[in-house]
């Protein structure tokens, strides 16, 4: 089936024919990486946040294809961009984002956008209204590189990363991990975790303390994905019990919805959760289950060195393995 042109937002959006036609490729350009096949393409990548392996992994994938990208971070030698519609524009912002993406769209072939939220306000915030303003108005293939709610991306190279070491996803237990942290950060990793685990038939638990519990929306739909695929999805607040028999732990700390935008009053609650965290102890509880987390990570905070460093970590496959998915992503939507 023809992926040309179609937009990445979430990886809910997409059939799993089409995810497994992506992830198909991936292993292919693995063992290949070297092609001519975007050769006169470009990419715009459009970020509003810092980046390592996104930029850097996005960059190589264009270029082992033939390809070009091109960044453009805001605010440093790009415009600041509005992306209210309707709004008189007499603030900070420059340009609007409908007139960003209508003209990037006619000089490049498709177009990345970084843009984490503020941890503000919730309900506003959740409606990812500048992933969604750039999809709606360029007339190219927009990829999500992470944005509030959705990082289809890092997702994708985690059930390809999956795959390569369990052999099969059906009926495995995946637990996301909520870890302690110093700082608030958003969900969209974890929403992404859960929801192509949960995709791909995995037995979805989260752990979690009850006031970091992920969004309603994004749990109603893990439950629809796990239903679908015959496989079950429950929430644990307390982490030995879910790391029963786990055989993959991926670790990620989150912001809570109830707290959004307080922050004096969660950083209370969470230095009360210094627990919270992956050591040796706590996975020899588990089915001899592989670590995995999406980077950058805090060492000794989240997870212990004597786990990120052990054999069964999967950090940097993972890690690796962005590169992999977006060269097929780009291969297959802008070919």
């Amino acid at each position: 089936m023809s992926l040309k042109n179609k937009n990445l937002v979430s990886t809910q959006d997409w059939k799993k024919e089409e995810l497994d036609q992506v992830l198909d490729l991936a292993i292919k350009l693995k063992k290949k990486p070297f092609n001519k096949n975007l050769a006169n393409k470009t990419l715009f990548m459009v970020f509003f946040n810092p980046s390592l392996r996104t930029r850097s992994s996005f960059e190589t994938a264009m270029n082992q294809s033939g390809g070009h990208a091109v960044n453009l971070a805001i605010g440093q030698g790009m415009w600041k961009l509005e992306h209210q519609e309707g709004t008189v524009m007499n603030g900070e912002c420059a340009e609007h984002i409908k007139d960003a993406a209508k003209v990037l769209s006619r000089y490049g072939n498709a177009i990345g956008v970084r843009c984490f939220p503020e941890l503000k306000n919730w309900k506003k915030e959740k409606n990812d209204s500048i992933i969604k303003g750039f999809a709606k108005h360029a007339s190219t293939p927009v990829i999500n590189m992470e944005s509030t709610l959705y990082h289809p991306c890092q997702a994708l190279a985690d059930i390809m990363t999956v795959k390569e070491h369990l052999g099969k996803t059906k009926k495995k237990k995946f637990v996301l991990a909520w870890c302690y942290h110093p700082k608030a950060l958003p969900t969209a990793v974890p929403n992404s975790a859960a929801l192509i685990a949960s995709r791909y038939g995995m037995d979805t638990t989260i752990a979690c303390p009850k006031e970091f519990e992920l969004d309603p929306s994004i749990i109603k739909s893990v439950k629809e994905n796990c239903k679908l695929n015959g496989s079950k999805m429950e929430i644990v607040n307390d982490m030995d019990k879910a790391l029963k028999g786990a055989d993959i732990v991926y670790a990620k700390s989150w912001g809570s919805i109830n707290y959004y935008g307080n922050w004096d009053e969660e950083k209370i609650l969470r230095n009360k959760l210094k627990d919270w965290k992956i050591t040796k102890q706590k996975m020899q509880l588990t089915n001899n289950a592989k670590f995995m987390h999406c980077l950058p990570v805090r060492r000794n905070v989240v997870v212990d060195d004597a786990v990120i460093d052990s054999k069964n970590s999967l950090v940097y496959d993972e890690a690796e393995n962005r590169l992999h998915v977006q060269k097929a992503l780009l291969n297959s939507i802008m070919r």
